[in-house]
């Protein structure tokens, strides 16, 4: 009796679990399944839970990545409009709005992919094809056109997957490399805008420093002629007290005044090394032996 009740509940255990794996699914977080009947989608269950639905063949189960998705295709090489070479590195969020669409169009993620690849491709290709090197790399960061560029291809690539059950939310330029054989151009040419700067900035210094330099000259030469027109000032005032000076010597006591003029006058005409030779009548031997009282 005991044997036949663990048999009966046993059986009733594997007729649960056949139930379970054959007649449920189960729709997990951020997941979307689309029922098949025999191919076809019938029904889409976006909420999470666990569902009834008819065993294989007559129902199947594709199920979907409902989030969103980051696609990075392989970098690949394109022409820029001056007939520069360039790989990209591109990327694209999306997600799975409308599975019944989705699987109608692309059947899978894997189609959906590579078609979406496809598209951007084509539509980079076309967009640099209108595009110079110097609008995707410059030293001028004000010339460079990722922004534009990444919403003209949002903007396309939301245009052609409309059809396809998809939205993309953002398509954008991970990484611009350059071929080996580019990349001593863009030196050559960044290198060229630096001395650009460069010579800009040493021709602006220049041009300051000779306004200065003309400031400072015309300044030095005010200063010189004031002090000159000073000295000069000074000069005429001593000379004339000098001269005043003279006069009042002069009035006080003649005879002295012309013996002292006179050997002012004897030392600057002699030096030690001078020699001289003087008749005993000479005017020098009389001021010198006389002390002072000079025949006229």
């Amino acid at each position: 009796m005991i044997a036949k009740r663990y048999k009966y509940i046993l059986g009733v255990l594997a007729v649960l679990i056949l139930f379970y794996i054959f007649c449920t699914t189960v729709v997990l977080q951020g997941r979307t399944s689309v029922v098949l009947s025999f191919g076809k989608p019938v029904r889409v269950l976006s909420e999470p839970g666990l569902y009834l639905r008819f065993p294989y063949p007559v129902n199947s189960i594709m199920d979907l990545d409902s989030r969103l998705t980051l696609l990075e295709p392989r970098p690949s090489e394109f022409l820029t409009a001056d007939k520069k070479n360039l790989i990209l590195e591109n990327a694209i969020c999306y997600r799975i709005t409308e599975p019944v669409k989705f699987m109608n169009t692309v059947r899978d993620q894997k189609g959906a992919e590579i078609r979406m690849t496809d598209l951007l491709s084509s539509h980079t290709g076309l967009l640099l094809g209108v595009k110079e090197l110097s609008d995707i790399v410059n030293v001028d960061t004000s010339r460079i056109q990722f922004t534009q560029m990444n919403d003209e291809l949002t903007r396309l690539m939301r245009q052609d997957s409309k059809g396809m059950g998809i939205e993309i939310e953002k398509v954008f330029i991970k990484r611009i490399m350059l071929p080996h054989q580019n990349v001593l151009a863009v030196y050559n040419r960044m290198r060229a805008e630096r001395d650009r700067i460069a010579q800009k900035y040493l021709a602006e210094g220049e041009e300051k420093a000779l306004e200065i330099r003309a400031e400072a000259d015309k300044s030095s030469r005010t200063l010189i002629a004031e002090a000159e027109r000073e000295a000069a000032v000074i000069r005429g005032e001593a000379e004339a007290e000098a001269m005043r000076i003279y006069g009042d010597a002069y009035r006080k006591n003649p005879q002295f005044f012309k013996f002292v003029r006179s050997l002012e006058a004897y030392e600057k005409m002699f030096n030690e090394q001078t020699v001289i030779v003087l008749d005993e009548n000479s005017p020098i031997l009389k001021a010198l032996f006389s002390g002072g009282r000079v025949e006229q």
